[in-house]
């Protein structure tokens, strides 16, 4: 509040400021502009010859002109940020000056105003063009000035001189933010760009050196010390190649964000940042039909389990931007829904006048979820809630069936009774032929939806897919942990590989599959290929400057509940395309007979979590991962894993 606060003051004083001394510029600049188009139209060296004939007709400019600029709002302009917006605004109030001045010479000629018989009409040629030319001149001069200033303004220390890879909008948008002072402490001094085409131009006054094999030359020529990767939708390899150029020349290494986290507010363009892991594991960004996900959001009661955490809350940030009516955030953990409604707070321009509520709730418990529902009335529900954390989840499985499996039968429960027309469970990729407790607990989770949707003809669907990076317990944090304390890098298995996506691309196909009206579908996100851990691992270390041969690696064998190798289908799931590219669905005839076992073991598996009988769950888990179905060949636990590991 003390910011805002101080903030008006000084901006309302530097108005009146220039105010105070450019319209009283202007006044002399169109009574200089009149007296000069008479002075050359006569080519006379005496102005007072030239311009006595011709009064008080010639002071029409003077009077019409600072009426109109003020109706332009002239003098209510940032002249410092001036654009071809400003100019094209001074040139229209010129013109239409004009355009007034000589109407109003045809009525005072009609009336016999003295000065308007004869009159040169060279005049209304000479005046407008001499007129805007002074104008403009000191507005100009004053952005030039202004920019000079805040580009030198670094409190004592150079700018670090940079060089754009990427010649197009984002690059553009980098160089007048850093000529005008908004990113501080960065000096453009050239780009680099693949298209041959803009080789030997020059953008924003800094010449284009060409594609990344110029590096090395345009950094010797202009002794840059930095690299700004300016391609927000660029894809993984222009990142890696871009990075290692600059790596080998000693240049750091920065970029802005990805298109997608623009679109969805969650950066800005002038959000410079370091280059992290995500980068170079991007595609191309990912196309969402706007249109299909707002036509279930927008105007619409939307719940979200789980908000506070990595997947939920990037569902609330993205769900306001789409127009809710209602956003009812459930989360158990006090801190994260206090964290995720503070957000919110700050992002409050994107919600459209959305109604926050946050509710304290335990998807376990199913008397509070009822008592949220029944107030929120919620037409779409994005079930987020769970424990990931395979290894405790292994360790403590009775806590895994209380959060994912019951937690997951009471939602859709009191979704049921409130008549809630689409439901989206958030799985996983360990679901897939499960060999640890959490996948079990996901894998039923998945089921119970599927039932539901079937029971139901309502939307109620799975979302299927992979490791998220950023998200809480991800690799990707603990290993720059590990290396910024000079510790040995851990990794599992060398050949150990997984499949990632980041959470914003994850969320964005998540609310494109929800838009889907089918009920007791189960689809899978287009993960791309999977990646070797130690292969992110090495790429972690490089984007930190350190050759992957100078660090020590710790092999720790893969934890309990933990595989070499992630699946995103099941055998007898056939993967079929939908209407989005990088969506699927996994398609498996409806089994009456399973679902209709579904729900009775979930009650055998709810009751002895209650009682933390740890044995009979896991006895309970391992029954129901055998092929049950009539006909049907059972796969012990065992030849699951040795298959596996062998």
């Amino acid at each position: 509040m003390t910011d805002r606060a101080t903030a008006s003051p000084p901006t309302d004083t530097s108005r009146i400021h220039v105010i105070s001394w450019l319209l009283p510029y202007d006044l002399a600049a169109i009574a200089l502009a009149a007296i000069a188009a008479l002075v050359v139209r006569f080519d006379s060296p005496n102005p007072y010859v030239a311009v006595f004939p011709y009064m008080p007709a010639a002071l029409i400019p003077f009077f019409v002109r600072p009426v109109v600029f003020v109706a332009f709002g002239l003098y209510r302009r940032e002249w410092r940020h001036a654009s071809l917006r400003e100019l094209r605004d001074l040139v229209s109030a010129v013109a239409v000056g004009s355009a007034i001045g000589l109407g109003v010479f045809g009525v005072a000629s009609l009336l016999g105003v003295p000065g308007t018989s004869p009159f040169p009409r060279s005049f209304f040629f000479l005046e407008p063009l001499l007129a805007l030319a002074l104008i403009a001149a000191p507005r100009l001069f004053m952005r030039a000035s202004l920019e000079r200033r805040a580009a030198s303004d670094t409190n004592g220390v150079p700018p670090i001189r940079t060089l754009v890879y990427g010649a197009g909008d984002a690059g553009a948008a980098i160089g007048r933010m850093t000529a005008s002072g908004v990113i501080l402490g960065v000096r453009v001094v050239g780009y680099l760009d693949d298209d041959p085409r803009k080789r030997g131009s020059r953008l924003m006054g800094k010449p284009v050196y060409g594609h990344l094999d110029a590096l090395p030359a345009a950094t010797r020529e202009t002794e840059a010390t930095q690299l700004l990767i300016a391609i927000p939708s660029g894809p993984a390899d222009a990142f890696r190649r871009a990075a290692g150029a600059a790596h080998a020349l000693g240049l750091t290494v920065k970029t802005v964000p990805p298109l997608r986290d623009l679109v969805t507010g969650g950066y800005q363009v002038s959000g410079i940042r370091s280059l992290s892991v995500e980068d170079l594991l991007r595609r191309p960004a990912v196309q969402i039909d706007t249109d299909a996900i707002a036509s279930s959001i927008n105007g619409a009661s939307v719940l979200v389990t789980g908000g506070g955490g990595s997947i939920g809350g990037e569902l609330v940030r993205q769900i306001l931007t789409l127009g809710p009516r209602v956003l009812t955030i459930v989360e158990h953990h006090e801190w994260t829904l206090w964290n995720i409604e503070r957000d919110i707070a700050v992002r409050r321009k994107e919600s459209d006048g959305a109604h926050i509520v946050a509710a304290l709730a335990d998807v376990r418990s199913e008397a509070a979820l009822d008592a949220v529902l029944r107030r929120a009335k919620p037409d779409v529900v994005f079930h987020a809630a769970a424990l990931k954390h395979v290894p405790y989840v292994e360790l403590f499985p009775a806590e895994g069936v209380l959060t994912n499996i019951v937690g997951t039968q009471n939602i859709l429960r009191a979704c049921e009774q409130a008549s809630v027309a689409k439901f989206v469970l958030i799985s996983t990729d360990k679901a897939v032929e499960p060999v640890s407790v959490m996948g079990e607990t996901k894998r039923l989770a998945e089921q119970l939806t599927v039932a539901a949707g079937h029971r139901t003809g309502r939307a109620y669907t799975a979302v299927r897919f992979g490791n998220v990076l950023g998200s809480s317990g991800s690799i990707v944090p603990l290993l720059q942990r590990q290396l910024d304390d000079g510790l040995p890098l851990t990794i599992t298995q060398p050949d150990a590989t997984r499949y990632f996506m980041t959470i914003s691309e994850a969320v964005s196909l998540i609310l494109q599959a929800g838009a889907n009206p089918k009920p007791g579908e189960v689809y899978v996100l287009d993960m791309g290929e999977p990646v070797r851990i130690i292969d992110l691992a090495h790429d972690l270390v490089r984007l930190n400057g350190i050759d992957p041969d100078t660090i020590s690696f710790t092999i720790t064998g893969l934890r309990p509940g933990e595989r070499l190798h992630e699946k995103l289908f099941y055998d007898d799931e056939t993967p079929e395309p939908t209407q989005h590219p990088r969506i699927l669905r996994a398609s498996r005839p409806a089994d009456p007979f399973v679902e209709s076992q579904v729900e009775a073991l979930v009650e055998d598996l709810a009751a002895a979590a209650r009682t933390h009988d740890d044995e009979a769950i896991r006895e309970l888990l391992a029954r129901s991962r055998l092929d049950a179905r009539p006909g049907g060949a059972e796969r012990p636990v065992e030849v699951e894993i040795d298959s596996i590991r062998g």
